[in-house]
């Protein structure tokens, strides 16, 4: 996938939850993607849904789809939680990661 769609994919996103960040990660970020690789998504966001339901709710956006997307969602929260701790995954998405938004 093009990053032109992967941005377009991070549009939908803003335009449905007006997150505060969303991060591109994996392989995609690094440039070391094959036609075949996910994307995978970080986006900080207020919600009251429980973890594995705010997932869900950001991949329904898309419907059937011909790509695989894996989304990590925290709340705002969460991210200044685990952005404490320098060896969480959330800290090593902010230092590899690509940030596709960021609301101020």
């Amino acid at each position: 996938m093009e990053r032109a769609q992967i941005q377009a994919v991070a549009d939908a996103i803003i335009r449905a939850f007006a997150p505060r960040r969303i991060i591109l990660f994996g392989s995609h970020a690094r440039g070391e993607a094959t036609p075949d690789s996910d994307i995978d998504l970080y986006v900080e966001m207020e919600t009251d849904l429980r973890p594995p339901a705010r997932a869900a709710a950001v991949a329904a956006l898309f419907g059937l789809r011909t790509w695989s997307m894996d989304v990590l969602v925290h709340t705002p929260e969460e991210a200044a939680r685990l952005s404490r701790q320098p060896a969480s995954f959330l800290s090593r998405i902010q230092a590899e990661g690509v940030v596709l938004h960021e609301r101020t």
